[in-house]
């Protein structure tokens, strides 16, 4: 490996080499603009380095033709990007040995020298760019003869003698290059404005003005960041419904300027305070750990009894707030904690003379999380996520709630092809206590056109509305099909392109990226005793706790909501049940 380049304050690059390897074309801004050089030996063997263009706007991503005849640029023109062409490159020549250094490059020398930086002499000294080693200046006069570079052979080392112009001449020189009727004077600059406008008032704003800004010694002042909210996401509705009367969402999402800090308000009003669901949270963010702290109210309505036709709706009110922080142990890994503390109350709408019942909650947490997913149009294509989190609710007082639960989910994604994707999921989990999690399974998230096993939602106290828990998906069954203070389910599917682009003549209707599924689910809960299979009378073995079905689907955005549609098979290891139908908004496990 040979190095070619060896400058500090300039830049080299897009080399092009001759057919006969004997000259080399660059690019560099030695002169503080982007230039083309040419690099080649002298009848005396000597190295030269020497610009073939002088142009005032940088020259970029240069390109030259096999026979070395033409060579290619892009150069900034007229506010906008070109590309120019130049015939014989290698023969071409300008009428200087080295481009005038502008005032930037001029001012480099000074800022050296006042920081005690070493400060590449290069610029001043020779036509070479980047052949010599950087020599730090201590002249602050230097004449303009230049001398050329000679190289030994054998060691490679490079001997300069040389100088360059003094200041006077240096400024009488570039005014005759740049037009001896161009003066600059930077040093009181006034804005004019055209004749038919005004003056902007940003120019008679103090706020605008830079004021004691800037140390004795020409330096600017360090001063202390302070932090400045400013909104990230606004975004509200309103409805009114002849039921629940006039309703609102809003969120709002906060953050400073380098994202050290976020502040997060939701609100969604439905009659009243006390129906309505609203939360603030604060999240730490600049160091390693975040840290964060949210504070909500939520109400939700259920309706459960003995029949639908005798059913009682209640209303559960939670105020609580959560303290969380998370740490990455990796790009892909980190460990959450959580500590989350509780007031619920249950009350019965319909029948106002049954007393409200209350708990207090406190719940920490503990997760290890992992995921390297890429994603694809709507889900992950490839990659492997997980999630293992350990949790407890310590019971407190004679009618409190006291369990412990550990919990965990592993997907992993196989990309077979461009839209060809196998994932298997493993779901479960087990709680343990006086007052064991209930863990109920069957069916899909966000079912449309759901039917329950049990005729209505599968909560009956204070405990099962805080800790009872679904898994899904089960295709096949029902919701609350089989419940129990453990459960594990297994999913496998096969995702593939269905339709990639559907356009309707007579409709302005159209689909695109509709995907297929074909899956195979199974699952199981229980609490004590755990009995996968019974043999019938006639000897044969039939599903009892194992629940298994099979299935097709679809997925599709229709009018801007992800529609899921799939048609499922239970089977009990002797026959296929009758086709049962889902509807669901969502995405993709």
């Amino acid at each position: 490996m040979t190095r070619y380049s060896n400058s500090k304050d300039s830049k080299e690059g897009y080399v092009q080499i001759s057919a006969d390897g004997k000259k080399i074309l660059y690019v560099s801004d030695l002169n503080g603009i982007s230039n083309i050089y040419l690099r080649e030996r002298d009848s005396t063997g000597k190295v030269t380095d020497r610009p073939i263009t002088n142009s005032m706007n940088p020259i970029d991503q240069i390109s030259m033709s096999r026979d070395g005849k033409k060579l290619l640029f892009v150069s900034l023109n007229k506010g906008g990007y070109d590309i120019f062409s130049i015939d014989n490159p290698f023969e071409r020549k300008v009428d200087m040995e080295r481009l005038t250094p502008t005032e930037y490059v001029m001012d480099m020398k000074d800022y050296a020298l006042k920081f005690g930086r070493e400060f590449d002499s290069t610029t001043f000294t020779s036509q070479s760019t980047g052949l010599q080693d950087s020599k730090f200046l201590k002249d602050s006069t230097l004449s303009a003869n230049t001398d050329q570079i000679e190289q030994d052979s054998v060691t490679g080392d490079f001997v300069v003698s040389d100088a360059v112009k003094s200041e006077e001449e240096r400024e009488n020189e570039n005014a005759k290059f740049y037009g001896e009727d161009v003066k600059v004077d930077l040093g009181q600059t006034t804005v004019k404005p055209p004749d038919n406008l005004s003056a902007p008032k940003s120019l008679e704003n103090p706020n605008f003005s830079f004021l004691d800004n800037v140390n004795p010694d020409g330096s600017f002042k360090i001063k202390k960041y302070k932090v400045k909210f400013t909104p990230d996401l606004v975004y509200g509705n309103a409805a009114y419904t002849s039921f629940y009367g006039f309703q609102g969402l809003a969120q709002i999402a906060l953050s400073d300027l380098l994202g050290d800090h976020r502040i997060v308000i939701q609100t969604s009003m439905v009659i009243d305070l006390k129906n309505s669901d609203y939360a603030v949270g604060y999240y730490y963010l600049p160091k390693r750990t975040d840290f964060g702290l949210y504070l909500f109210h939520t109400a939700r309505f259920v309706s459960y009894g003995v029949t639908p036709f005798n059913s009682f709706l209640y209303r559960y009110r939670t105020i609580g707030g959560t303290l969380s922080a998370s740490y990455p142990i990796s790009r892909f890994k980190r460990i959450d904690a959580q500590l989350t503390g509780e007031y619920i109350t249950q009350e019965n709408l319909d029948y106002t003379l049954e007393p409200a019942e209350s708990k207090t909650l406190f719940i920490p947490s503990f997760s290890l999380i992992h995921d390297n997913t890429v994603y694809g149009y709507t889900s992950p294509v490839s990659g492997t996520r997980y999630n293992f989190t350990l949790m407890a609710s310590p019971k407190l007082g004679q009618d409190g709630i006291g369990f412990g639960s550990l919990l965990g989910d592993l997907r992993t994604y196989l990309k077979l092809g461009d839209g060809y994707t196998f994932v298997t999921r493993v779901t479960g989990g087990a709680s343990f206590g006086p007052n064991p999690q209930r863990f109920f399974i069957g069916g899909m998230a966000n079912w449309i056109n759901y039917d329950y096993e049990n005729t209505t939602i599968p909560i009956e106290d204070i405990q099962d509305f805080a800790f009872s828990s679904p898994g899904l998906p089960l295709r096949g069954f029902n919701y609350d099909r089989l419940s129990g203070s453990k459960y594990a389910i297994l999913n496998a599917e096969l995702r593939f392109p269905l339709l990639r682009y559907l356009v309707f003549g007579a409709l302005p209707l159209g689909f695109a990226n509709v995907e297929g599924v074909a899956f195979v689910d199974a699952g199981t809960a229980w609490s004590d005793n755990l009995e996968l299979t019974k043999k019938l009378p006639d000897g044969r073995e039939v599903t009892k706790d194992l629940l298994l079905g099979t299935g097709l689907g679809a997925r599709i955005n229709l009018l801007g909501f992800p529609f899921m549609f799939d048609v499922a098979w239970s089977y009990n290891m002797q026959k296929f049940s009758a086709p049962k139908y889902y509807i669901s908004l969502g995405y993709n496990f």
